[in-house]
C-alpha cells in the first residue's frame, strides 16, 4: 500500500518530535541523586522551543524487582508551563519511610512535554517522553560509586556474561566490549545491577572471551573508564 505524499509528509514531522535529540524540554541532568540527610533533591527543566511548553512529571517504581512497587516520593510541581528558552526546577521529597537504610533505592523519573497547539493544520505532533533515573542513598552507606565499582565480579556462565554487585550501590554500565580489541556491544541485556544483586549483562557469548573492557556511569552521568577485567 502506497502512502499519500501528504500523509508520508505529516508522518515524517510526528517522528521528528519523537526524536529525543529534537526534544524541546531538556533535563539538564541524566540522573538525579536523593541523600537522604537532605530534606528534598532537584531536576532542572529547560524549554529549547520557542514557544511555551507545559510539562507533567511522574514517578514509578525502578528495575530493582525485589523491591516494593510503591513508590514514597512526591513530585512538585506535577504539571509546570515553561516559557520559550527558561528553566524550572522539579523537586522531589521523600515521604520519610519505606525505603532500606542499607542500600540504595532507585525509581524512574518520566517527563512528559506537551506541546503546543501547532499553526498548521492536518500536522501531526508527537510529544517526546524522557525517563530518568532517581537513586535514593541512605546516609548510613559510607561508600562511594568508585569504591563500590571496585568490588564487582564478572564472569561467564553457560554462555551468558554475568555481573555481580557486592556493593549497597545501583552500577550502571556505560560501554562494554569483549575481548582486547572487541568492538562495542550495541546491546545489553541488562545494564544496572542492583545492590548486592548479580545480573545477566550478555547472551551468547563465545567461550573463547577471556577478557572485557567497559565503563560505569557515575553520578554526574559520565563514563568512567575502569582497567581491563580478565574472566574466569
Amino acid at each position: 500500500m502506497r502512502l499519500n505524499p501528504l500523509l508520508f509528509a505529516i508522518v515524517l514531522s510526528g517522528l521528528a518530535f519523537a526524536s529525543p535529540s529534537n526534544a524541546a524540554i531538556q533535563a539538564m541532568a541524566s540522573r538525579v541523586i536523593y541523600h537522604s540527610d537532605s530534606k528534598a533533591a532537584t531536576l532542572n527543566l529547560k524549554n529549547n522551543a520557542s514557544k511555551p511548553y507545559i510539562v507533567q512529571t511522574w514517578l514509578e517504581a525502578g528495575e530493582d524487582k525485589t523491591a516494593s512497587a510503591k513508590v514514597p516520593f512526591i513530585v512538585t510541581p506535577p504539571l509546570i508551563k515553561i516559557e520559550p528558552q527558561k528553566e524550572s526546577v522539579l523537586r522531589f521529597i521523600y515521604s520519610g519511610s519505606g525505603l532500606p537504610t542499607d542500600r540504595e533505592s532507585q525509581v524512574w523519573i518520566n517527563v512528559q512535554e506537551i506541546p503546543p497547539k501547532p499553526e498548521e493544520e492536518n500536522t501531526l505532533q508527537l510529544a517526546v517522553r524522557s525517563k530518568l533515573k532517581l537513586f535514593y542513598r541512605p546516609q548510613q552507606i559510607e561508600m562511594d560509586l568508585p569504591a563500590a565499582v571496585k568490588k564487582l565480579q564478572w564472569s561467564v556462565e553457560h554462555g551468558t556474561l554475568k555481573l555481580k554487585n557486592n556493593s549497597p550501590l545501583f552500577i550502571t554500565i556505560g560501554d562494554l566490549a569483549l575481548g582486547k580489541n572487541g568492538q562495542p556491544i550495541t546491546h545489553m541485556n541488562q545494564d544496572m545491577a542492583p545492590p548486592f544483586q548479580s545480573i545477566d549483562v550478555l547472551r551468547n557469548v563465545q567461550e573463547n572471551v577471556k577478557s572485557l573492557k567497559f565503563t560505569y556511569i557515575n553520578d554526574y552521568g559520565s563514563n568512567i573508564e575502569m582497567p581491563e577485567v580478565i574472566l574466569k
